[in-house]
This record gives C-alpha cells, structure tokens and sequence, in this order.
C-alpha cells in the first residue's frame, strides 16, 4: 500500500461519478415518461488495508464504488389527459398486463380499446381485471374484454302512476266501455311498457269515477295486437280490430276526506268484453290480470303502484292523491327497458367499468384490478415502463382499487416521472466535479510518480 494505490482510488471515483452521472442522464430523459420512477445511485466505500493500530487510526480508504441502483417509488404528479382509458394510480399499487411472454406490473396507465375491443396498453398487452358475475367483480382475473358486451332487455314489471284525480269530475254512471274507453272515462295516461323480447308496448291508464263517495275504478290495457287474445280466452279479430283497446287489468282506488290514498285494490273488475273482435261487447267476464304478449315473448304480469296507502302504513300522499285542481299527471314510470348496445364507458375510482347504453341503461362490466408488493424496490425493470416481479420484491397481492392499501384508479389522468430536473441538474453538476476532482488526483499521482523516476538521474 503506498502512493499507487490513489492512483486505484482516483479510477473508483470516476467510475462511480460515471454511473453516477449516467443514472442523471436516465431520469432526465425520462422526465416526460409517464409512471417513470427516479433512480439513484448508492455509493459504498472501500476500504484498501490497515497500516496497524488500533480502531480506524491506521486504516486506509481505496475509493469508493456503487453498492447498488434504486428506484424512488414516490408518488407522481397527476396530469389530466380527458381521455377515459387513460389511468393512474393514486397511491400504491400496479396495474397488471400480460401478453404471450407473461405478466407485467407498471404504473403507466396509457390503455386503449384495441380493434377487438380489448383493453390494452400501448405495447398491445392486454390490461387485467376481474369479470363480473351478477352485477358484482368475481374476482377472477382476465383481460377486460368489450367485445360482446350488450344490455339485454328487461320485462316490465312494475309501473309507478301518480296522478292527482280531482273530486269534482262527474260521475259517470255508464258501464265502462272498452270500444269507447275515452267516452266512459274521466282521466287517462300512458305509458311505454316492454314485454321479455325488449319490444315497447304503448299502455293506457284510464280512471273512472264511480258514484261511491271517493272511489275510482282504472283500467290498464292496450291493443289487442299487442296481446296474444287466444291466451285471455279471445279471438285475435281481423285487421281492423288490432288497434282495438283490450284491458287486461284492472282496480279500484279510495280516497279519504283529506284527499289521501286510502286503499287501493288490484282485484280485477268484471266489465264487458269484445271476445270475438267483431267491435260488440260481450258478456261480462273477469279481467286476465296477465300480459300475455304477442310476438313469442313470455307472458308476464305487471304491479301498477299508485302509492303507499294510509291503509297499508303510507302517507297516503306519496303518489296518486284526489285534490281540487282538475285531473293531472306527476309522474308516470316503469322498470322494463329494451335491448341495448355499448355506448361509451367510463371508469371510477374503485376500477369499476361502467358501460353506457342506447336503452339508457348503466352496467357493471368489469373492474380494473391492482398489484402491491412488500419491497417494491425489489422489482425488476424490463423496459417499455414494465416492471417483472422478482423474490425480492415478493410474490404480487392482487386486490381491488380503494380497498384495503390499494390505491384509487384516476380515469383521465397520466401518473408523469417523478424526476425533479432542478434535483438532478445540481446532481449533475456535483457529479461531474467529482468526476474532475477524481481525474487529477490521478494527475497529480502520475506527476508524484515521475519525480520519483527521476530520483535515479
């Protein structure tokens, strides 16, 4: 050990200044790479002997070398991008993807729907989540996966009426005639309903003062073909009866002195029927209280809702009330819709994946899933923002964002490099004087050695 042994320490110097300033070089070209995570460099001296003594008195240093490259896993800005399939982790996690090579974690979230409308990233990996199985995530992983998605139709089966039916409309002491149901009515509303094949029906509501005190009698029916007649026991009449309105179900509302919903009854009435399509009305007979619809779709039976009765624990108030002011609708609605196909979707900060339909209808398709792992500096980068899991870093736990130590899913937004220029510019230059320092200590050591040469002249 002697004055050659700078010579050792000055090329340490440089080498380490050298990988030094090349991890710089690295974060500063990546400071626009999203989801990039800053690298550093860190040093470990090294120690050349000990000259004797006791404790650190007679050793002596060789240099310095780089013991190893970590990455900075803080948190990066947020950028907003409006796209929808853009996302970004708030917090800790990693989305996962996977192609024929295998299974990846990153934090850049640039995803897009492929051609097959499969989520991917830009690389073509398929991003993963969980399916869904009724309405909820199963937990199952998968690619996330659009192109069969569709919103199936849905038969109605309830109907909500609210209607005010005023107290001074005269009472019609006439049988209600379903040939003339607007003539032997007082009020009437519709309603677009849709059987089990998501084809829309168009349901009239007609209400009909009796001459008890505060009872009303409604009808609920619609063209007779719309109906399977042979189903309620009549004929399906020729062409000229299809727009024949049939009623297929029936009640009776009562309201108390206040004007309030007392009862109402889904009892069907027994009125007159046109049985044969001919455009006479029969004998008497009860009401189907069914929806037997034509065209193949299954028969169904609706609950029409005219609010929650003082007798059945209600307000009486809630829906259908009879208060001076004439005969008016609020609010008519019901629960079936038709099929539908995708729209647009949108993702929220639980990954959930929601779908838009043209029926108007919002579905759970999918949920974005998540990775964490208990050394995240134990990762191995595999380029293109990829990350492979290593036994350091420790097996993946997969979850769901906004659960437990996930993060949450930010859609349409970019996670950006976490790099500070400023930080690593002053790293840079304090690097680069090191590397200067470290080239003339060899300098000077060289020119130590000569004079020694010239000692024997």
């Amino acid at each position: 050990m002697g004055i050659s042994s700078s010579l050792n320490a000055g090329v340490s110097g440089i080498n380490a200044s050298g990988t030094q300033i090349a991890l710089i070089a690295d974060n500063i070209a990546n400071v626009n790479t999203p989801g990039f995570k800053t690298s550093r460099a860190e040093f470990q001296d090294v120690l050349a002997g000990n000259l004797g003594g006791v404790g650190g008195a007679g050793q002596v240093g060789a240099g310095t070398r780089v013991d190893g490259v970590n990455q900075i896993f803080t948190q990066g800005s947020l950028e907003s991008t409006g796209v929808t399939t853009d996302l970004a982790v708030d917090g800790d996690g990693f989305f996962m993807v996977q192609d024929v090579n295998g299974r990846y974690y990153t934090r850049a979230g640039m995803f897009r729907l492929d051609n097959q409308q499969v989520l991917v990233n830009e690389q073509g990996q398929n991003v993963l989540g969980f399916g869904i199985t009724n309405g909820v995530p199963n937990g199952a992983l998968g690619n996330i996966d659009l192109s069969a998605v569709s919103n199936l139709p849905s038969a109605t089966t309830q109907v909500d009426v609210s209607v005010n039916l005023s107290p001074s409309a005269p009472v019609i002491t006439a049988g209600f005639d379903p040939l003339n149901p607007a003539l032997t009515t007082n009020y009437q509303t519709g309603i677009r309903v849709f059987d089990s094949l998501g084809s829309a029906h168009n349901v009239q509501v007609y209400f009909r003062r009796t001459a008890n005190p505060n009872e009303w009698e409604w009808y609920a029916g619609t063209q007779r073909g719309d109906l399977d007649m042979t189903a309620l026991g009549m004929a399906q009449g020729g062409a000229g009866a299809q727009t024949q309105f049939v009623v297929a179900q029936s009640g009776t509302l009562t309201f108390d002195t206040n004007g309030t919903l007392l009862s109402e009854d889904n009892t069907a009435l027994s009125l007159a029927r046109d049985a044969d399509g001919d455009g006479v009305l029969d004998a008497p007979a009860a009401t189907a209280q069914t929806w037997p619809w034509s065209g193949g779709a299954a028969s169904g039976t609706i609950a029409f809702d005219f609010g929650t009765p003082v007798a059945s624990g209600g307000t009486g108030a809630d829906l259908t009330t009879q208060f001076g002011g004439g005969n008016f609708v609020r609010l008519v609605d019901q629960n079936g819709y038709s099929s539908g196909s995708l729209q647009a979707i949108s993702i929220e900060d639980d990954g959930s994946v929601m779908g838009s339909f043209s029926n108007g209808q919002t579905q759970l398709l999918a949920q974005i899933a998540l990775a964490r792992f208990a050394s995240n500096d134990g990762l191995d980068r595999s380029g293109r923002n990829n990350y492979l899991e290593t036994i350091e870093s420790g097996q993946a736990i997969v979850g769901a964002p906004s659960q437990s130590a996930f993060g949450k899913v930010r859609s349409g937004f970019l996670e950006q490099s976490n790099t500070d220029l400023a930080d690593q510019f002053v790293k840079l230059i304090v690097s680069q004087r090191a590397f200067q320092a470290n080239t003339r200590t060899i300098s000077t050591t060289n020119e130590l050695l000569a004079q020694l040469v010239q000692l024997g002249n």
